[in-house]
């Protein structure tokens, strides 16, 4: 890292710490070192950026320390993508974003589209709920990411493909016998499993909760949607689940509720504005572009 990047760090992690031994101490360099950091940036900017209260012991920002940071935070930022975005290149290997269950619905669709475009040997998957690969995503550490949310994103240093569109349902095991027509009162009294707190269907849920003033109870949750179908088609409790962890599964019965206004499941494929360049993430983004949009 070049000097004035360094300076930059050093100043960030200072205001982090409001400690120069400390902030020493965590880059392994002396304590002058961050002194003389902070005075080549108030030399170079003309500006006092600190304010040291020495009976207090104590740092705060001055007004032009505070807009000095908010600059030096995207210039960091911007290095660590840039290095994430050489890695890649000089690698050959893309860091994909991928939830279970939208992996499993979207990626057989893809697959003979990626190997002839020589891309499946080069995606290294990684797997994790959307909440948790958005964040991944912002951050660098994943090149690209298909995404399941009620909403698209509000992120400005990403764009986002929107794949498909499906509803949540309500499911239990096919052999189970369910009263017609379907009541909330008849709902409430069922046992729940659900997927977990980092899951989408949590707040979708809650919302259908509060639509249909109902208290269910939860027996059981997971982050696991393939038990969460098994323990279903083992009649162990019914379930709410978008419709695209349904794709190809036998052994569960939808239950449809009338006037039932929630919002869709939209799959997306999410990609940060720097790699916009790059011919190989182009590529993958045109193969999920062209997947009929339902």
């Amino acid at each position: 890292m070049t000097t004035y990047l360094k300076d930059y760090a050093y100043f960030q992690k200072l205001v982090e710490l409001k400690s120069f031994s400390k902030t020493a101490e965590f880059f392994a360099v002396s304590q002058p070192t961050v002194t003389y950091a902070l005075k080549r940036l108030e030399a170079e900017y003309g500006s006092r950026l600190i304010s040291r209260t020495s009976f207090a012991n104590s740092l705060t920002l001055t007004a032009a320390g505070a807009q000095t940071l908010q600059h030096l935070q995207r210039i960091l930022h911007e290095e660590q993508l840039l290095r994430q975005d050489l890695h890649r290149i000089k690698t050959k290997k893309i860091r994909m974003g991928m939830p279970p269950i939208i992996t499993n619905y979207l990626f057989p669709k893809v697959f003979d589209e990626l190997e002839q475009a020589d891309l499946i040997a080069r995606i290294e998957p990684v797997v994790s709920g959307s909440k948790e690969l958005l964040a991944q995503l912002q951050s660098g550490a994943l090149d690209l990411s298909l995404l399941g949310a009620t909403n698209i994103p509000e992120a400005a240093d990403l764009d986002f493909i929107m794949i498909r569109q499906q509803p949540f349902k309500l499911i239990a095991a096919a052999d189970r016998q369910i009263p017609r027509p379907l009541t909330p009162e008849f709902i409430a009294q069922q046992a729940f499993i659900l997927l977990d707190e980092q899951s989408v269907h949590q707040q979708v849920f809650q919302l259908f909760c509060r639509k249909y003033n109902i208290l269910p109870q939860v027996i059981y949750q997971t982050n696991d949607y393939k038990l969460l179908l098994d323990l279903v088609r083992r009649d162990q409790g019914i379930s709410f689940i978008t419709a695209t962890a349904l794709h190809d599964t036998d052994g569960v019965q939808q239950l449809d509720l009338p006037l039932l206004d929630l919002p869709q499941f939209k799959i997306m494929l999410g990609t940060r504005h720097s790699s916009a360049a790059d011919p190989d993430l182009t590529t993958i983004r045109g193969i999920f572009q062209r997947i009929p949009f339902l």
